[in-house]
């Protein structure tokens, strides 16, 4: 842990084993198989696995949707394009495994903003999630996170709410997600000692003790996050990190397996 409380979260040793894992996986989809097609079937390396080529998002979301998965009964729901947003984005699909993960690395970002790193966490903090209508979906995730935390959170969307920062100075929450630029964080009641925005979302929150920012990615999740404009803590013991030619991050999560994806350019 450092010193502004970010952890650094490190590559797993057996990272080769586990990208050919991720690779045979992908094989058994249709999109992947076309796309790794020509490249080495056992990965032995980091040098194989780089040899595979790189995957626009924009490229993977117009897939059709039985293309990319790999395990259809291992498929615990589908949440549906830009989880259940968009009707030209590839659904999500994962397994309970999956998911487990994913909360994990959302969890952690959440618990930087709901207590003091070293502090114990205090029972009677709450919560509010302010998302846009179209991200409901994963503010709701969110506010399950904080729930399983033990953090009471209740979910408020920009439409038909009206003047937001009123809301929330109305509900005196203590920890607040920012998931919309219709909340001005400007404008904060002296409850709110933490504040989650998505990384580069917003202006400084005026009053809190901590501003948590998530780099978050529809296909992947949330792949790290920033406390108080440090550095940003990327979830490196769950996700491999590299960067295209034109300095975006790619990212290969090792803990999927029924929706595989292999160097995915985020356009981050």
């Amino acid at each position: 842990m450092s010193a502004n409380g970010e952890r650094a979260f490190r590559r797993p040793a057996d990272t080769v084993k586990q990208l050919a894992a991720v690779v045979e996986s992908a094989r058994r989809a249709a999109f992947w198989r076309r796309k790794l097609s020509g490249a080495p079937i056992i990965i032995r390396s980091l040098a194989d696995f780089e040899a595979l080529p790189i995957t626009p998002a924009a490229e993977y979301r117009r897939q059709p949707f039985g293309d990319v998965l790999a395990d259809p009964a291992g498929a615990g729901w589908i949440p549906g394009p830009a989880l259940g947003q968009s009707p030209r984005r590839v659904a999500v699909a994962e397994g309970a495994d999956e998911a487990r993960v994913r909360i994990i690395a959302l969890t952690r970002a959440l618990t930087l903003a709901v207590q003091p790193a070293g502090a114990a966490r205090r029972a009677t903090s709450t919560a509010l999630v302010a998302s846009t209508a179209a991200g409901r979906y994963f503010g709701a995730e969110m506010c399950a996170a904080l729930i399983r935390m033990g953090t009471p959170a209740h979910l408020i969307t920009d439409a038909g709410n009206g003047d937001l920062a009123a809301v929330v100075r109305r509900l005196r929450p203590e920890v607040l997600a920012a998931l919309t630029p219709a909340l001005d964080l400007a404008d904060l009641p002296r409850s709110v000692s933490g504040v989650i925005t998505p990384l580069g979302g917003g202006a400084a929150a005026s009053g809190a003790e901590r501003r948590v920012e998530i780099l978050v990615q529809n296909e992947l999740g949330a792949l790290g996050c920033a406390l108080n404009g440090g550095a940003l803590a990327m979830n490196a013991d769950l996700f491999h990190f590299e960067t295209s030619a034109n300095g975006a991050l790619v990212a290969t999560p090792y803990f999927s397996r029924v929706q595989p994806i292999v160097r995915l350019d985020t356009g981050l």
